[in-house]
C-alpha cells in the first residue's frame, strides 16, 4: 500500500498540461483587503487561512462599491463632529422651509386678489326667449302652434344657448288674443280662469310631459358604430308663465278669472279722463283694471300664483301691473302693496324650492309712472328711443343718454332688456331708416348688462305684427309652421305676408359667413361671447365720441379677460373712425388687444394669439367691432371709479 503511494506521489504531470491561474504578482483580493500575492519561482507566499480564500472573489473591472461595515457604521454615528453636522443640515432644512412658508403667505396677502364672484341667479346669466305657442309651430296639422311644437324645437334653443323659456299667456286662449294687444280689439269673452290651458294647445299631460324633458340632467350616449362616440348632453331649461293677474278679460267689467262675478262691474274710465292711470291701462293693455282693494281678488291672484309656481314647478311667472281703486279721488294708484305681498309670497315658495322668477309685463308708455327702483328693477325695458326720439335719426350721443337714463347710484343698468314686442301702442320692432340696425340693438341688449328678453323670431328680423306665424323655412305656404293640408287651415296663412327668401330660420343659417353674417348668426355669435365673465358680472363702461360718432362700452371682471364694444353709426359709407382707444376711455383699454368679432365683415385676423395696437385702429361706418385683451389684477373699487368718470363724456 506504501508502495502504490509512492507511485502515484511521483507522478509528473507535463508543462503542456499546466494553466496558469494567476499571473506573476497578482493580488488576492477579498471584501477585507489582499490575501496572497503569488509567484512562479515558488517563493514564500503570504497566505491567509483556507476561510478567508474561500472567500475570495474576482474585482470587478470598475471597481464595486465598498460599504462600510456595522462596526465603523456606528463609530460614525457616535461621533460628534458628525452629530453636529447632522443638526446643522437639519436646522438649516426646517429654517428654509419655514422662510418660503412665510414669504407665500406675505405674497398672498399682498398681492392683488380677484374678488369672490358675484351669485347670479339663473335668469340673471341666461337669455330668456319668449313665445306666443299658438304662432311657434303645429305639430298636429290643425294649422295651431302647440306645446309639442314647441318640444320640437328644443335643438334650435340648444344652438343658440336659450335655456329660459317664457310661454305668453295665448296657452290660456289661443283663438281669442287673451296674449297682447295686437290689432286694437278686446280679448273675446271666455271663460279663462288663468289655470286650465286651452286644450288646443295641449293636454295637461302634454305640459307635464314638457316640464320634465326641460328638467331633465345628465347625458345621453350614443355609439355611433364603428368608430366614435357621440355625446348628446341635456342641460336644465327654464320656463316662465305669463300670467295677466292684474286685469279682466270681460269688456264689460263684470266677470273676472272665469266665470266668476265682480262685487261691482268695473266702469270705463277713460269716460272719466284720459290721463288717469287706469285710462291709460285699458289703452296699453286692452283690459280693463281689477282692484286690489278688494281682499277676494288678491286672494284669487295668490292661488293661481301658488299653482303655478309650486303646483306645476315653473321656474317663473311674468304678472302686468296691479292697480287699486282709491275711492277720495275717484282714480286709480299703482298697488305697491300687492307688489310687496306677491314678492313676500315669491320668497317663501323659494325657501321650500329653488330660485324662482317674478317680472312685470308693463308696456313702455306706462313705464313713466313708476317710481320705485324696485319695481322697475323686475320690468324689461326697451332700448328704443321714445317720445320725441322715437322718429329722430339716432345717434352715438342720443344712443349714449338713452342709456345713461337708466343709470342708478350703484351704475347699474336696467336688469331685463325687451327686444320686440307684439303691441302696437310699443312700437318697438318697427324700425324706420333712421333706427339702430337690428345687429346694433343685439348686440347692446345681448353685452351691457342685464337678462336680454327675445321675442321669437327677433333672431331672424320677424315682424310679429305684420307676420305673427315663426318662419322655419321658405318653402310653403306655412313656411315650416305647420304640414296642415285643410283649406281653412292654409288660409289662415295668407292672411300674413312675408319675404321667405330673406326672413326664415332655414334661409339665415344658409347665409353665415365670415364675410357676411346673417342676423341669425350674429345672435348666436353674441349668445357665446355673453358667457364669459366679464359680460356676467363685469363692471360697465359707458362711452361716446361725437366726432366720429362711435358709441362704445366696456366689460372687465377683475381678473378675466376684458372687452370693448365698438358700434360706429356713420351712415356715409367713407367715414370710417380712426381712433386711439387708450385716448377714447382713458387709457382703460391695453395697448395690445385681440379681434374678437366684428360685423358686416372682418377687417382684421380674428385670433387670440395676434396682436393688435389699440392706438391705431380704422373702425368701418355702420359696423359692430368687439376687442378683448388679457385678464388685469384689477381691484374692484379701481374699476368703478373708473366706470364713474366715464359716465359723462358725452
Amino acid at each position: 500500500m506504501s508502495e502504490k503511494a509512492e507511485t502515484t506521489s511521483s507522478v509528473v504531470v507535463p508543462d503542456d498540461v499546466h494553466q496558469s491561474l494567476l499571473t506573476d504578482g497578482s493580488d488576492v483580493q477579498t471584501k477585507v483587503g489582499p490575501v496572497a500575492k503569488f509567484h512562479r519561482d515558488g517563493e514564500e507566499r503570504d497566505l491567509e487561512t483556507i476561510d478567508e480564500l474561500v472567500g475570495y472573489k474576482k474585482a470587478k473591472i470598475n471597481k464595486e462599491f465598498v460599504g462600510l461595515t456595522k462596526e465603523e457604521l456606528k463609530e460614525y454615528i457616535n461621533n460628534p463632529k458628525w452629530k453636529r453636522i447632522r443638526w446643522i443640515i437639519a436646522f438649516l432644512y426646517i429654517l428654509i422651509l419655514l422662510l418660503l412658508l412665510i414669504g407665500s403667505i406675505v405674497l398672498i396677502v399682498t398681492s392683488q386678489r380677484c374678488p369672490p364672484k358675484p351669485h347670479l341667479h339663473w335668469f340673471e346669466k341666461e337669455i330668456i326667449y319668449e313665445i306666443d305657442v299658438p304662432f311657434f309651430r303645429d305639430s298636429n296639422q290643425d294649422g295651431i302652434g302647440d306645446i309639442k311644437g314647441v318640444e320640437e324645437k328644443l335643438k334650435y334653443f340648444e344652438k343658440n344657448r336659450i335655456k329660459s323659456l317664457l310661454f305668453q299667456s295665448s296657452i290660456f286662449n289661443a283663438t281669442g288674443g287673451i296674449s297682447l294687444q295686437l290689432d286694437g280689439r278686446i280679448p273675446h269673452d271666455k271663460n279663462i280662469d288663468l289655470i286650465t290651458l286651452d286644450s288646443s294647445i295641449g293636454s295637461e299631460n302634454d305640459f307635464e310631459n314638457f316640464i320634465k324633458i326641460l328638467n331633465r340632467k345628465g347625458s345621453n350616449f350614443l355609439w355611433n358604430f364603428p368608430s366614435k362616440l357621440i355625446i348628446d348632453l341635456y342641460v336644465d331649461m327654464r320656463l316662465i308663465i305669463d300670467l295677466p293677474l292684474s286685469s279682466t278679460l270681460d269688456p264689460n267689467g263684470q266677470l273676472w278669472y272665469g266665470s266668476k262675478p265682480l262685487r261691482s262691474s268695473i266702469a270705463n274710465p277713460c269716460s272719466r279722463s284720459r290721463n288717469d292711470l287706469a285710462c291709460r291701462f285699458l289703452e296699453f293693455y286692452g283690459r280693463l283694471p281689477l282692484d286690489f282693494n278688494d281682499a277676494q281678488i288678491y286672494e284669487e291672484s295668490e292661488i293661481r300664483i301658488k299653482y303655478w309656481l309650486t303646483t306645476k314647478k315653473v321656474d317663473g311667472i311674468r304678472v302686468n301691473l296691479p292697480l287699486e281703486y282709491v275711492s277720495s279721488t275717484g282714480s286709480y294708484n299703482i298697488s305697491y302693496s300687492t307688489i310687496q305681498k306677491w314678492n313676500d309670497l315669491k320668497n317663501d315658495i323659494e325657501k321650500k324650492s329653488k330660485s324662482k322668477l317674478l317680472i312685470y309685463d308693463i308696456p313702455f308708455g306706462l313705464q313713466n309712472f313708476i317710481t320705485d327702483d324696485d319695481l322697475n328693477s323686475k320690468t324689461a325695458h326697451s332700448l328704443y328711443l321714445s317720445n320725441g326720439y322715437q322718429r329722430q335719426k339716432i345717434d352715438a350721443s342720443k344712443l349714449y343718454r338713452r342709456i345713461d337714463s337708466f343709470k342708478e347710484k350703484t351704475l347699474s343698468k336696467p336688469k331685463f332688456w325687451q327686444l320686440g314686442s307684439k303691441r302696437r301702442s310699443d312700437e318697438i320692432g318697427i324700425l324706420t331708416e333712421n333706427q339702430l340696425k337690428k345687429e346694433m340693438l343685439l348686440t347692446i341688449t345681448m353685452l351691457l348688462g342685464g337678462t336680454p328678453i327675445v321675442l321669437y323670431g327677433e333672431e331672424i328680423g320677424l315682424d310679429q305684427k305684420v307676420y305673427p306665424i315663426m318662419s322655419w323655412s321658405p318653402d310653403d305656404k306655412s313656411r315650416g309652421f305647420s304640414n296642415c293640408s285643410t283649406k281653412k287651415c292654409l288660409d289662415r296663412f295668407l292672411n300674413y305676408s312675408i319675404d321667405p327668401s330673406k326672413t326664415s330660420v332655414k334661409r339665415q343659417e344658409a347665409l353665415g359667413g365670415e364675410s357676411k353674417d346673417s342676423l341669425l348668426n350674429v345672435f348666436r355669435h353674441l349668445a357665446q361671447i355673453r358667457l364669459s365673465e366679464s359680460f356676467q358680472h363685469g363692471i360697465v363702461q359707458t362711452g361716446c365720441d361725437q366726432q366720429s360718432n362711435l358709441f362704445w362700452f366696456i366689460r372687465e371682471a377683475p381678473g378675466h379677460r376684458g372687452f370693448i364694444v365698438l358700434l360706429n353709426l356713420n351712415e356715409n359709407t367713407k367715414d370710417f373712425a380712426h381712433i386711439a382707444l387708450n385716448r377714447l376711455t382713458d387709457e382703460d383699454v391695453p395697448l395690445s388687444i385681440h379681434n374678437e368679432y366684428q360685423w358686416p365683415k372682418y377687417t382684421l385676423p380674428r385670433s387670440n394669439t395676434t396682436h393688435i395696437d389699440s392706438d391705431n385702429l380704422l373702425i368701418d361706418p355702420q359696423s359692430i367691432n368687439i376687442f378683448s385683451w388679457a385678464p388685469k389684477m384689477i381691484k374692484p373699487d379701481v374699476l368703478y371709479e373708473r366706470a364713474k368718470q366715464h359716465q359723462h363724456k358725452c
